[in-house]
């Protein structure tokens, strides 16, 4: 089993940019074309289990609004042999880079 962290919505700033690490945003498409973490991918938590599979390397980071989606998700990716974290807090906690768009 691999591990299954989870770190501050401050610490999440480390992991964006690297190509070992893929950050997902579980929120719905809709909330993420409004305003997401930049360099975060969306994958609906409903999609997670149907059509993901992830290079075995990479670390997972996932986020959702407040952190429990995310914990269970990052959970269960570890248990499938997953490097996962979860940020506490989600989406709501971060004040770092985003990205946002104006309609």
């Amino acid at each position: 089993m691999m591990r299954f962290e989870r770190i501050s919505a401050k610490e999440l700033d480390g992991y964006l940019g690297r190509k070992d690490v893929c950050v997902i945003d579980l929120r719905s498409p809709d909330e993420y074309v409004m305003r997401h973490i930049k360099g975060a991918i969306n994958i609906p938590y409903h999609r997670i289990r149907e059509c993901c599979m992830f290079p075995g390397n990479m670390t997972l980071v996932f986020y959702c609004d407040r952190g429990a989606v995310s914990m269970a998700v990052a959970r269960e990716m570890a248990e499938k042999g997953y490097e996962t974290r979860t940020v506490n807090g989600g989406f709501l906690a971060y004040h770092g880079g985003m990205t946002e768009s104006f309609r």
